[in-house]
């Protein structure tokens, strides 16, 4: 079987890896139901409710259809994902043994199975290679228009008057619009250097982006973005290949920062603590170095790692409100949390220092696969590279990396699964094009 001739999707399939990519983001950044009357994550991010299971039922259901069409690349792709994932979610599924609230943590488990299969199912060559970074871009312009109609048309909704006026669009929060603002950006820088699209067209949305970026006061997004631009134009050079690859980019970086680390402590002969670390940021942006109360926050849920060590409450089962594992920083804090804030604090509750252990594996051999890929597609994984630096450096003041539906659970787990089957499909056509010139050359 000649493999180099079936690695090109059909129509059909590109049209339904659309819908798929489209309907995931959409559905993860918006309310459930599109009622932005009842905005409350714990509809659906604890309890979970009807429309939101209705919603991504549908998208897991067609996940699983496309990926049962193709079963052949289906089942290569699923062999070659990160090994550390599928033991990850095969933990994540051992936890309900313990787990506080069972039925929860299965749902939890469930979720992150549907959207490793709708990964598969949107992965060349049953989708086209570059597709899920266009259509991201796309939908993420799509959300920035719409979001400037809102606030100029209904700035009771598109508005958080609470919060300093912040624009937040169509997005239930400014974090939201932010985030996808930043991303939207490099997106579009991208563009300027494809020449696919004029560069008026490109430049303008830049400017766009930037603004609804500003508007919504993000800090967190803003400092992303300024980085995140600023690796990507590095990566993307490639006179840099061999000289000064993926891997020793992120040399450099862990050198850098361990480099301060000794110096502060040469001077100091101590650590610096967070608000020493995060002085900077309170400096030029006039933001609390308590991370708006978020350290609190760390502190109360340590007490709880302490209970619980090497495997955790269980996945997805400590913030759910009043009468869940939390109770007690509801108590003392008088409001009620539905996460702490910081993606990697909240996987060792849940998961211990043995899921810990598998999200650091996952991390490594996602960077491993991130550096070969440059070989391959740099300018792709340029992108791939600007996601994961986004995602980890996010989560350091959000918690949403594997915390079910969630934006940046999808960005990662579709980039993770994507980049596995681009690197598997591109060692299939190179190991069918060696053997036809082996053919040729014997004369067969």
């Amino acid at each position: 079987m000649n493999m180099a001739t079936d690695i090109f999707p059909a129509r059909k399939n590109l049209l339904t890896v659309y819908l798929l990519i489209v309907l995931c983001i959409v559905f993860s950044l918006l309310p459930a139901g599109f009622d932005w009357s009842q905005v409350n994550p714990r509809g659906s991010y604890a309890e979970g409710s009807r429309i939101f299971q209705i919603q991504f039922g549908s998208i897991f259901l067609i996940g699983s259809w496309l990926a049962w069409r193709h079963q052949y690349w289906s089942i290569i792709h699923l062999r070659n994902l990160n090994p550390f994932l599928i033991l990850f979610v095969l933990y994540c599924a051992t936890t309900i043994l313990w787990s506080p609230e069972p039925i929860v943590t299965l749902k939890r488990v469930i979720q992150l199975v549907g959207l490793i299969i709708v990964a598969i199912a949107i992965s060349p060559p049953i989708g086209h290679p570059r597709q899920f970074i266009d259509t991201l871009l796309a939908t993420f312009t799509a959300l920035i228009l719409l979001s400037i109609v809102i606030v100029l048309t209904m700035p009771n909704i598109g508005i958080d008057a609470q919060l300093n006026h912040a624009w937040r669009g169509i997005l239930p929060q400014k974090n939201g619009l932010g985030a996808i603002s930043a991303l939207c950006a490099i997106f579009w820088v991208r563009q300027i250097f494809e020449k696919r699209i004029p560069s008026t067209i490109c430049i303008a949305s830049v400017l766009f982006s930037l603004l609804l970026l500003i508007m919504t006061k993000s800090t967190t997004a803003l400092l992303v973005f300024l980085l995140c631009c600023s690796l990507y134009l590095l990566l993307r050079k490639r006179h840099l290949v061999g000289l000064f690859d993926g891997s020793r980019l992120m040399l450099v970086i862990a050198i850098t920062i361990t480099s301060g680390l000794m110096l502060f402590y040469i001077f100091e002969s101590r650590l610096p603590d967070w608000e020493e670390i995060f002085y900077p940021i309170h400096y030029f942006f006039n933001k609390s170095v308590d991370l708006t109360g978020r350290t609190e926050i760390w502190e109360l849920v340590l007490l709880e790692i302490h209970k619980h060590p090497w495997l955790g409450v269980g996945y997805g089962a400590f913030w759910l409100g009043e009468g869940s594992a939390s109770q007690y920083i509801i108590d003392f804090l008088h409001w009620v949390p539905l996460q702490s804030h910081n993606g990697y604090i909240d996987i060792l509750n849940e998961l211990g220092f043995v899921g810990i252990g598998l999200f650091i594996g996952i991390m490594v051999f996602h960077i491993v696969n991130l550096v070969r890929f440059i070989k391959v597609d740099r300018e792709d994984a340029a992108i791939h590279w600007i996601l994961f630096i986004f995602i980890l450096i996010s989560n350091i003041s959000e918690s949403e990396l594997f915390r079910g539906i969630s934006f940046q659970n999808i960005l990662f787990i579709f980039s993770s699964v994507i980049i596995s089957s681009r690197l598997t499909v591109h060692r299939i056509v190179q190991a069918d094009a060696t053997q036809s010139t082996s053919n040729i050359t014997r004369g067969v």
